[in-house]
């Protein structure tokens, strides 16, 4: 069963409120527009509907994320809280069933002048069974059944996020070795234009300025290598911590390129509301929170209970608990609340209160969810542009150094054209290498505004 299927099932039992006191839950209306802004196209599946292993090919990729669905520490934790609120489902819903329970109490009988002081024994059993007439039960039941759901789909954003953060740093951390191949392959030929450039300065054709500054370029280079160096082990880090490793270094071979289409479609709007886990986790809080107000509207209303005893009293504790001298009695009890305080208008003020900050929180959520595939899919966009001009620039500067490098070996310019083209080189390299890294990230942060990783099961 799909996930929007399951979604729309459980919400349906949740409505189930008999005569309950308050309203049923009705979905809000709220305006959806009929697509994304700068979306591309609105034809074929979204990105959001297809499996995070469709999506992310990658064998080693696909290995690294599902051991961080297995192991992560947050994977661990939204587990635990959805069986915390499972737990909390069964205590609210307790309430509504009969009541049994054995009970052993004395008390004192009054002595005239004279008499022993003794004690009455009183064994039986009970059994209590509160009547919810006005539903506050079951608007307790359907709103913690409605905290579930609510934690369920935590567990799920929590589960996309993990895809989409393992992804991120998977390519980030290729991106980081690409890059410092790039800086040591420039630092290697620098260090060869310095051995050249003092050769000539013994030979008296360059000057030693020329060969300072071929030594500041090589410096400034090799510079670079500590720091990516850094960058490449807090990746590292950070990737064992995701799927709750000791930190420590991993051994993989050069990255393949993300798949990257051309045009990601983003599908409808309205298909968020069903996809993305925050908006739906939203949705069960507003219905947790209208539960609740009709629950405490209950509150105002008289409970009825039926008792019924059945035990043995007598001097001895012996016979009562044998059940000598039997004593029974069955009846109904009513208790009407009239004066506590102010209470009840209170509590139940409190939960329109928050029934409001649901309701804007639900609003907020789809606000968000709308501006977060806008961005990204721009992103995606003008990411595609900049490769393009990127990668113009590169093969305009890998010439230009071959140039210079022809001309200040015929001796028809100065090393400085060299030096300027190095470094020139060396940074159209890096920028192509980072621009790639944004595109790749844009892909998967749209995937994951769209509302795809969170299915777990197999494609």
């Amino acid at each position: 069963m799909s996930g929007a299927r399951r979604f729309g099932g459980l919400l349906c039992c949740l409505l189930v409120g008999g005569c309950a006191v308050g309203n049923d839950y009705l979905r809000p209306e709220v305006e959806l527009p009929e697509r994304f802004r700068a979306s591309p196209t609105e034809t074929g599946q979204s990105l959001g509907e297809q499996h995070w292993k469709t999506v992310f090919a990658d064998p080693v990729l696909q290995a690294l994320i599902e051991e961080a669905l297995r192991n992560s520490p947050d994977a661990l934790l939204a587990a635990a809280r959805v069986r915390e609120a499972e737990a909390l489902a069964g205590i609210a819903r307790a309430p509504a069933l009969p009541n049994l329970s054995l009970d052993v109490n004395t008390s004192p009988i009054a002595k005239r002048d004279g008499d022993r002081v003794s004690s009455s024994f009183l064994g039986a059993a009970s059994v209590s069974w509160e009547i919810d007439l006005w539903g506050r039960y079951a608007r307790a039941t359907e709103a913690a059944r409605a905290d579930l759901l609510a934690q369920e789909e935590n567990q799920y954003g929590m589960q996309a996020s993990l895809v989409a953060n393992v992804a991120n740093l998977y390519y980030q951390l290729g991106t980081l070795r690409e890059i410092n191949v790039v800086t040591e392959a420039a630092a290697g030929n620098q260090r060869e234009g310095l051995r050249l450039i003092r050769k000539l300065s013994q030979a008296g054709i360059a000057s030693a300025a020329e060969e300072r500054q071929q030594e500041n370029v090589l410096a400034t280079t090799e510079a670079r290598l500590p720091a990516l160096q850094r960058q490449i082990a807090e990746a590292e880090n950070s990737l064992s911590i995701l799927m709750g490793r000791i930190p420590g270094s991993f051994d993989f071979a050069a990255l393949p390129p993300l798949a990257l289409p051309e045009q990601a479609p983003p599908g409808l709007p309205s298909a968020l509301l069903e996809r993305r886990p925050d908006i739906r986790q939203a949705e069960a809080q507003l219905v947790a929170a209208n539960a609740r107000v009709g629950e405490a509207k209950a509150r105002f209303f008289p409970s009825i209970a039926l008792t019924a005893v059945f035990g043995g009293v007598s001097t001895l504790l012996r016979e009562a608990v044998a059940g000598h001298a039997a004593v029974a009695s069955l009846g109904p009890s009513l208790l009407q609340p009239l004066y506590a305080g102010g209470s009840l208008v209170f509590n139940r003020d409190a939960t329109l209160a928050r029934l409001d900050q649901a309701l804007i929180g639900y609003r907020k959520a789809i606000l968000g969810a709308l501006a977060e595939v806008t961005n990204t899919l721009n992103a995606y966009e003008t990411g595609r542009q900049l490769i393009v001009i990127q990668q113009r620039r590169v093969v305009a500067a890998r010439e230009a150094l071959r140039l210079a490098d022809l001309r200040f070996r015929a001796g028809t310019t100065s090393f400085l054209e060299v030096l300027d083209a190095q470094r020139q080189q060396l940074a159209a390299e890096t920028d192509l290498a980072q621009s790639r890294l944004e595109r790749q990230q844009a892909y998967i942060r749209l995937y994951l505004a769209l509302g795809g990783g969170w299915q777990t099961s197999s494609p």
